[in-house]
């Protein structure tokens, strides 16, 4: 709830962070004042991000827009690109992830599942690899200068995660 905001106040950085969830908002809050950073936090309509445009240094999206329909995930980027002055950092779960989740049997899964499980049950979980990654910028005017993959295997569960991370720049 708010780590990346939370960390970039940790080195002084003012930092903003939203959130559709009113839940996560308040427990970002709380751990603010708890760690004593200032960072500010706010609801998030889904539709609109509510800064102007150009208003961020660089904007950090990590997690986030794997978490949703891809279609959903278009828009956002674009709300993203409009806030972004220059620089973009998105992190994406990587299409060999779908041993972490009980209702994916495909190792090498590129769509898009209702999460099942705990940790994120009854949200949307999209898989990326880089043609999806692509076409998630398409209609942007973001360049991708660097992209990279990493990917951790639980050699007891035999389970893979993988996730992207990518820096786009606006052109």
């Amino acid at each position: 709830m708010g780590r990346q905001s939370l960390l970039m106040a940790e080195f002084g950085i003012q930092s903003f962070g939203i959130d559709t969830s009113d839940v996560a908002i308040s427990k970002a809050n709380k751990l603010a004042e708890t760690l004593g950073y200032s960072a500010n936090f706010q609801i998030y309509d889904g539709k609109k991000i509510p800064f102007d445009d150009n208003f961020f240094d660089f904007t950090i999206s990590y997690g986030v827009l794997d978490s949703m329909p891809f279609s959903l995930a278009c828009e956002l980027i674009l709300e993203i690109e409009r806030v972004s002055k220059m620089y973009i950092f998105v992190s994406l779960i990587g299409e060999d992830s779908g041993s972490l989740f009980s209702n994916i049997s495909n190792n090498n899964f590129t769509d898009e599942v209702e999460v099942i499980d705990e940790h994120e049950k009854g949200t949307i979980q999209s898989f990326f690899d880089y043609e999806k990654i692509k076409k998630l910028f398409y209609n942007t005017s973001l360049k991708i200068v660097w992209i990279e993959k990493k990917m951790h295997i639980d050699i007891l569960s035999d389970n893979i995660h993988s996730r992207y991370y990518v820096v786009l720049k606006k052109i």
